[in-house]
């Protein structure tokens, strides 16, 4: 089958499924510059270029959204695939491209967030919500990773005949072949990273900190990355002992070695749909400890420690034990392999994606052919 995936952004979560899908097929990837700068590594690139078709477009300015579409269905038309898959996000030039393929091709896009979480993401589905419904009805099929967010998107008027549930494989923070650094990690060790708005719960996670510090507990917590809630938070960030604060975007290899040197990775979020963050963890061969909000416990399932939102006793309770409790750690780290070489790993995952782009096919040709 010959495939052409198109990813203006998600560039880390197309690139690892284009590797998989191109062990069997033949594979157009056509990523955004600025995206896949940061969330791949130069040398994966070069691997792309060896095993497929790669192409890469400007970045999804506004002005530039109706090239970007018109250079994505250029490529598309020269590289004469069977089916086309798309990544949701908010731009206008993926629904542009839907429409620019209407009755041509079959079309499938992954959905990442049925109903958007609160904070940036909230006001940019706002401003994008007649792209979003747009490319949502052009779709053939709509993929998701979680049952939960599939209720959630029905809900949004997709009908249920149209979505599949296909999990969101393990990151590998742009490196190809899934290697996980080498080096035991610090055992007492925990890791908050990623964008800094509200909705993560670095509030909640600093008042379970304020416990750990009260009760003894050798909890040492590492916060990197950038947003709001790192100024609004400062003064207690720096005011705590046991916190090292890493402020602004890491990049793609201290990130990993930063994941993979850590305990654990902490995801007390208000509200999620899913999340990069612990497919990231997860590839660096770390659990978690998050919130049950969205797909998350789906995600983690045996991987990790679920809390109730919201929960400060029972954040902290989590986080003791993971770093007092013997063998725990050990227990999560190997149910995280399981997964990484089960339903979460890449060659599961494209075998799963190529039967559906098959019967997108049939349903739309009437004569889907592998």
């Amino acid at each position: 089958m010959r495939i052409a995936l198109i990813a203006t952004h998600h560039a880390d979560y197309a690139a690892n499924l284009a590797a998989a899908l191109a062990e069997h097929h033949d594979v157009l990837l056509v990523l955004s510059r600025r995206n896949c700068a940061r969330q791949i590594r130069p040398e994966s690139l070069d691997w792309l270029r060896q095993h497929l078709t790669l192409r890469i477009v400007p970045h999804h300015l506004a002005p530039l959204q109706p090239l970007i579409a018109l250079l994505c269905a250029r490529h598309i038309a020269r590289f004469r695939p069977d089916v086309v898959h798309a990544q949701e996000h908010p731009t206008r030039s993926m629904a542009q491209l839907a429409r620019l393929l209407r009755g041509r091709l079959p079309f499938v896009t992954t959905v990442h967030d049925p109903l958007p979480h609160s904070g940036d993401d909230d006001r940019a589905a706002r401003t994008f919500a007649r792209a979003y419904a747009a490319l949502r009805a052009a779709s053939d099929r709509v993929i998701v990773h979680g049952q939960s967010l599939a209720e959630d998107l029905a809900r949004t008027g997709v009908p249920h005949e149209r979505i599949a549930v296909v999990p969101h494989g393990v990151l590998h923070f742009g490196r190809h072949g899934g290697e996980v650094p080498q080096g035991a990690p610090d055992r007492h060790r925990l890791i908050f990273f990623g964008r800094m708005e509200a909705y993560k719960g670095l509030a909640e996670l600093l008042d379970a900190n304020d416990l750990w510090l009260a009760q003894g507990v050798p909890v040492d917590l590492l916060v990197a990355g950038a947003g709001p809630e790192v100024n609004r938070l400062a003064p207690r960030l720096a005011a705590a002992p046991n916190i090292t604060l890493m402020r602004g975007r890491i990049a793609q290899d201290e990130l990993e070695r930063l994941v993979a040197g850590s305990a654990a990775a902490v995801l007390p979020y208000r509200d999620a749909t899913q999340s990069g963050v612990i497919a990231s963890t997860y590839g660096a061969g770390r659990p978690v400890i998050a919130t049950r909000v969205g797909a998350l416990a789906e995600a983690v399932q045996d991987g990790g420690l679920m809390v109730p939102a919201g929960d400060i006793a029972a954040l902290a309770e989590a986080g003791a034990r993971l770093v007092t409790e013997p063998g725990l750690l050990e227990t999560l780290e190997a149910a995280v392999q399981r997964r990484r070489d089960g339903d979460l790993s890449w060659a599961d995952i494209a075998r799963r994606t190529a039967a559906l782009y098959a019967a997108a096919r049939h349903a739309v040709t009437g004569a889907g052919r592998d």
